[in-house]
């Protein structure tokens, strides 16, 4: 509500924003008219602005925190004149001028609408309006630049001109030679971070310009630098972060070689602006966490799919030879966050199955059946009880779709069509002579099957689409069951297919 009054009364005022605003001897015009007084204090970064009558005041202290060599943030801490309340806000010019107190003053009348014609007014809503501290974020920044800092003393980065390396830690200039032992170099060689090429080229700029290039010792690029008009221009690689800074050490175009203050600046300047460098043995450990991390999410991924893993079971081939050991196969693909483009490859999903056994040595070897073979597999539970699974030939459009039992939200599923009839692996639900139920995994989608016909028949009701699906199950069983008693089915979770299924087998 507070903020929704402050809002009302700044759309009110408008009226002022178009008005032409200046200072003039201590006093801030509006179209030529005194609104308002100014007085600034010694430092020029305090305004305190009165109204003529001096019915109100404010006071706006700019304050200005350096983030870089080129970026710094500035923002108003604006205070009632007894310090009972107070506020921050953005500050940034809008206009051109070297005025500060006009520059203040333009702020807080067309953005904030508590200088206006009348003076100081609307201070109630203004302050009444929650805003976050701008003080309160530097001061985590200043820290959290406190802690880089720390860390860059820490890594004390080196440059070794001789062999164009950047160390972390002191390495002795003659380093690498017959006074060190190989151990000793060895440690030395730990130490290196990065390796460096500075070069003349000449890109897109009519003449030659500098260009200075650090990578990882496996060659990965991380860090370009391009001098452009006395600054440098630097792109970190990998973060696709870039930033611009003014050097202050020098480098003599003509002896390139000797550019070890440089480069060592560039070093520093970078670590700060968020890149890492890291040794050997640093990078091999976080190579080593990160494919640890990844090993877990795909095994928790595992975990959580549909997908059969090193089960005891056993195959069945159309020939009647039964095949037991290990069984495995994918119903879903999985792809972790970090590689999927969003899309994933269906093709073979649900249609191997891999069968570890012995053969007729007594060696374990992996035995594929592919489903169009006209398979059987069965997996032994723990508490002895089988799961039976069947392929089929089946027009089987893939649906997201909950791992429980619940129903399809075939609302959702409007419009679907993607699929032809292909060979699957299907889960058996309930096997008769007249008619089956078999489930797709993972979608949870249901398919039935009768002996007269090759295909199965999916279940699956298109919103806006019901008459279709009731005129396609009807072709497909035949006319035994009546156009009436079809739709009185409940299809949207398997007891209404039983019912199916018992109305089927009555009636043929």
């Amino acid at each position: 509500m507070k903020k929704i009054l402050f809002l009302f009364i700044l759309s009110t005022s408008l009226f002022s924003f178009g008005q032409k605003i200046k200072e003039d001897d201590d006093q801030i015009l509006f179209d030529n008219v005194a609104v308002a007084k100014v007085e600034k204090d010694k430092a020029g970064t305090q305004f305190k602005y009165t109204s003529i009558n001096n019915a109100n005041a404010i006071i706006a202290t700019l304050k200005t925190h350096k983030i870089d060599a080129q970026n710094s943030k500035s923002w108003l801490v604006v205070t009632n004149l007894d310090g009972t309340k107070t506020t921050e806000v953005d500050f940034a010019l809008m206009s051109f001028t070297l005025n500060y107190k006009k520059a203040v003053a333009e702020i807080l009348a067309k953005k904030y609408n508590i200088l206006t014609s009348n003076g100081v007014e609307n201070l109630d809503a203004f302050f009444a309006e929650e805003r976050p501290s701008i003080s309160a974020e530097i001061e985590k920044l200043k820290e959290a630049a406190k802690v880089i800092e720390k860390d860059l003393a820490t890594m004390n980065y080196q440059v070794f001109r001789k062999d164009k390396l950047i160390f972390s830690g002191v390495v002795p200039k003659d380093a690498f030679t017959e006074k060190y032992s190989a151990e000793q170099n060895k440690e030395f060689m730990s130490r290196v971070v990065a390796k460096y090429d500075v070069s003349m080229k000449q890109n897109a700029s009519p003449t030659p310009v500098l260009n200075v290039e650090i990578a990882s010792l496996s060659g990965r690029v991380l860090v370009q630098a391009v001098e452009r008009g006395g600054k440098m221009v630097v792109a970190l690689v990998e973060s696709d972060k870039t930033f611009t800074y003014v050097p202050t050490a020098k480098i003599n175009n003509a002896d390139l070689a000797s550019s070890e203050s440089f480069v060592k600046e560039l070093v520093d300047i970078t670590y700060l602006n968020g890149q890492k460098y890291m040794t050997l043995m640093e990078a091999e450990v976080l190579l080593g966490a990160r494919q640890a991390d990844k090993m877990a999410k795909f095994d928790a991924a595992k975990l959580n799919s549909s997908n059969i893993y090193d089960k005891i079971g056993y195959a069945i081939d159309p020939k009647g030879e039964k095949l037991e050991g290990t069984l495995s196969i994918d119903f879903e693909k999985i792809v972790m966050s970090s590689s999927s483009n969003g899309m994933v490859d269906l093709d073979g999903v649900g249609k191997i199955l891999k069968v570890l056994a012995k053969n007729e040595k007594g060696d374990l070897r992996y035995y594929n059946y592919k489903a169009k073979e006209n398979v059987l597999f069965s997996i032994i539970n723990d508490d002895k009880s089988e799961t039976k699974y069947r392929a089929l030939l089946v027009k089987v459009e893939e649906v997201a779709a909950p791992k429980d039992n619940s129903a399809l939200d075939l609302g959702a599923m409007a419009g679907i069509s993607l699929a032809t009839a292909s060979w699957k692996y299907f889960k058996e639900v309930q096997i008769t002579d007249k008619m089956s139920i078999y489930q797709d995994i993972p979608s949870n989608s249901y398919v039935i099957k009768i002996p007269a016909q090759e295909k199965g028949f999916q279940i699956l009701i298109k919103k806006g689409k019901e008459e279709k699906f009731y005129s396609k199950l009807k072709e497909y069983i035949g006319e035994t069951i009546s156009s009436s008693d079809i739709e009185k089915i409940d299809y949207s979770n398997v007891n209404g297919l039983k019912d199916l299924v018992d109305l089927y087998s009555k009636s043929i």
